[in-house]
């Protein structure tokens, strides 16, 4: 499966990853005591957000550790003998117990912050391989259920999320697992409509990943990085830039691993777009106000772009349009011409074609002088 499909979706994530300051000016300059004062004040707001979202991830912990409880208390009924016709302890907090509950609930992110088999790395294969075809089918199930939720958003998300929840538990250290969660929790929080829920969704897929620093699979740092930069969506600005360098670090193992992936060379491309168009003024504001941007030039962008243009099997309206913002940037305006019209030879399928199409027929026009 491709995750070309829903570009914009993802780029939600790069725009947010090192937090843009928006159109400033000398004004700004005149008014630096009250954009700090209103800084403050905002990132106080963000931190009651984000606590708010806490409490309600607690909630809904206890409600599955009620659900746990009476699954365990089901299960000893219906099968006394268990423990003693079992290598496996059904204590209470064995998690082999646990993952017999179907319950569709949340689970609770801070149980899986052991780092005792990640400091070294030894035994990743064992517990990837090991006995698995019954893991290996139910996430190729979940795998079914998100790209159909990319094509028609409804329950299919939520669907696969409940059931990587629950392997979760049961599998707390496996990266096909932990990555998989991550994309769902992107997927579903694209979906929801209450800010409360994005942000719990979200913070839900970053906790397993942050205990992986180092993993060593481009889709596990692929998904981390996007999370990131969705998260910067409710940090302050300064956050916000210093979730860019997570973002970018995340992107460039992912690329290590995997350098003939389309998409990660899309996302690095729209990160360097996103970031050479921050004007001198704007990067002053911010390096004075709350910390230094990334750099990156419209030169790079190209390179990402095209490349990416080069891998993709299902070639896709953004990074055509982007290639040609790019050149019109730096002033080849038949080169930018050129990519513009690829982008209408493409059908156009779902909203996010249309919105980019819309894009592309205007710059056509705009620029229809430098036709050669």
């Amino acid at each position: 499966m491709s995750d070309i499909n829903s570009p914009r979706l993802i780029a939600t994530a790069v725009a947010a990853a090192f937090g843009v300051i928006g159109a400033v000016g000398l004004f700004v300059y005149q008014k630096i005591r009250e954009q700090q004062q209103t800084e403050r004040v905002r990132r106080d707001l963000d931190k009651m957000g984000e606590t708010m979202a806490e409490l309600q991830a607690q909630l809904d912990l206890l409600r599955l550790q009620q659900n746990q409880r009476r699954n365990r208390e089901r299960i000893s009924r219906r099968k006394p003998n268990l423990k003693n016709s079992s290598t496996y302890s059904a204590t209470d907090n064995d998690t082999d117990v646990d993952a017999f509950s179907t319950a569709d609930t949340e689970f609770d992110d801070d149980e899986f912050f052991d780092f005792s088999d990640m400091e070294s790395g030894d035994g990743d294969n064992e517990r990837i391989s090991g006995p698995t075809n019954e893991l290996d089918r139910t996430l190729a199930e979940t795998d079914k259920l998100i790209e159909a939720s990319e094509l028609r958003p409804g329950s299919e998300c939520e669907e696969a999320l409940s059931t990587l929840r629950n392997l979760l538990v049961k599998y707390p250290d496996n990266i096909e697992v932990i990555w998989r969660l991550a994309r769902a929790c992107h997927r579903c929080s694209t979906n929801a409509t209450e800010t409360s829920k994005k942000l719990a969704l979200i913070v839900e897929g970053l906790k397993p990943c942050e205990r992986f620093e180092e993993a060593d699979s481009a889709d596990f740092h692929k998904w981390y990085a996007i999370l990131i930069g969705s998260h910067g969506m409710f940090l302050s600005t300064k956050e916000k830039i210093e979730g860019g360098y997570r973002f970018k670090k995340h992107l460039n193992k992912a690329l290590e691993i995997r350098p003939e992936d389309p998409v990660l060379h899309h996302l690095s491309g729209r990160f360097k777009f996103e970031v050479a168009g921050l004007t001198w003024i704007e990067r002053k504001v911010a390096s004075t106000l709350f910390a230094e941007p990334p750099s990156a030039t419209y030169e790079e962008a190209i390179v990402d772009f095209e490349r990416a243009e080069e891998l993709t099997i299902k070639p896709f309206k953004d990074n055509k349009l982007l290639l040609g913002k790019c050149y019109v940037a730096v002033g080849r305006y038949q080169d930018a011409i050129r990519w513009f019209e690829e982008t209408s030879n493409i059908p156009t399928v779902s909203e996010e074609d249309r919105v980019s199409q819309n894009e592309a027929d205007q710059l056509l026009s705009k620029y229809s002088k430098y036709r050669s």
